[in-house]
C-alpha cells in the first residue's frame, strides 16, 4: 500500500468544487471506541468540509489530503500557512537564541523575537477509513515535513509552529516529534485553553 499526497487546489481544478466538496463529505474525526464513535476534533473535520477551498484560493493556507494510492480513500490531511510569530525570549537558552537570530527580528522593548514561520494549522487523520488505522499519526507528519522541505528549499525558513488542545496524547505526540512547547493562549472562540509547539527543521 502506499500514498499520494494531493493538493487540495488542484483536486479542485481537476474534478471541479463540487466534486471534492463530496470527496471531503465523508471525512470524519469520530473514532470508534467501546462506547460507540468519539469525536476526537471536531474543527478538524470542520475546517476541511466547509473552510478548506475558500481559504486555499484566498491563499491564508493550504491543505493537503493523503490519500490510499489503491482506492483513493482519504487518510488523513493537514493544512499549512506562513504566519508572523511573536515568541518571548525569557526562557530560551542561548543556543535557541543563536538559532533564533538567523529567522527573526529580536524586540528589545518587548524581550520577544517577531519571527516568519511555517504554521500547521491542520493535522487529522480520517477515522472513517479503518479506524484510522491506514495511517500511523508519524507517517502522516512525515508528510508534512516533506512539504515543507520542499518550500524551505524554493523560499528559505526555518522555524514550524502550531497550536494544539491541551490533551495528554497531543501533547506526547508533538514532543516526541521534537517540537518545543514556548506558550499558551485562550481562544476567544470557544474559551479553549491551546499550548503553542515549535520546532527548527
Amino acid at each position: 500500500m502506499g500514498f499520494v499526497v494531493s493538493n487540495i487546489l488542484d483536486l479542485v481544478k481537476e474534478s471541479g468544487e463540487e466534486s471534492v466538496k463530496e470527496y471531503v463529505s465523508l471525512f470524519s474525526c469520530d473514532r470508534e471506541m467501546e462506547g460507540g464513535r468519539i469525536p476526537l476534533n471536531p474543527d478538524i473535520e470542520k475546517f476541511l468540509k466547509e473552510n478548506a477551498i475558500q481559504f486555499a484560493r484566498q491563499k491564508i493556507s493550504v491543505s493537503y489530503l493523503v490519500l490510499d494510492e489503491d482506492d483513493g480513500e482519504i487518510l488523513g490531511y493537514f493544512t499549512i500557512a506562513h504566519k508572523a510569530l511573536e515568541l518571548p525570549s525569557m526562557g530560551l537558552s542561548n543556543g535557541v537564541r543563536r538559532k533564533m537570530e538567523r529567522y527573526s527580528q529580536h524586540n528589545q522593548a518587548m524581550d520577544s523575537y517577531t519571527i516568519s514561520a511555517f504554521l500547521i494549522a491542520q493535522f487529522g487523520k480520517n477515522y472513517a477509513v479503518d479506524n484510522g488505522k491506514r495511517i500511523r499519526g508519524k507517517e502522516l507528519m512525515q508528510y508534512v515535513y516533506d512539504e515543507l522541505f520542499e518550500i524551505q528549499h524554493r523560499m528559505g525558513g526555518g522555524i514550524i509552529y502550531l497550536d494544539c488542545e491541551a490533551d495528554a496524547s497531543l501533547i506526547s505526540f508533538y514532543e516526541n516529534e521534537n517540537f518545543r512547547l514556548f506558550g499558551e493562549r485562550i481562544s476567544d472562540k470557544d474559551n479553549k485553553r491551546y499550548l503553542q509547539y515549535m520546532k527548527f527543521f
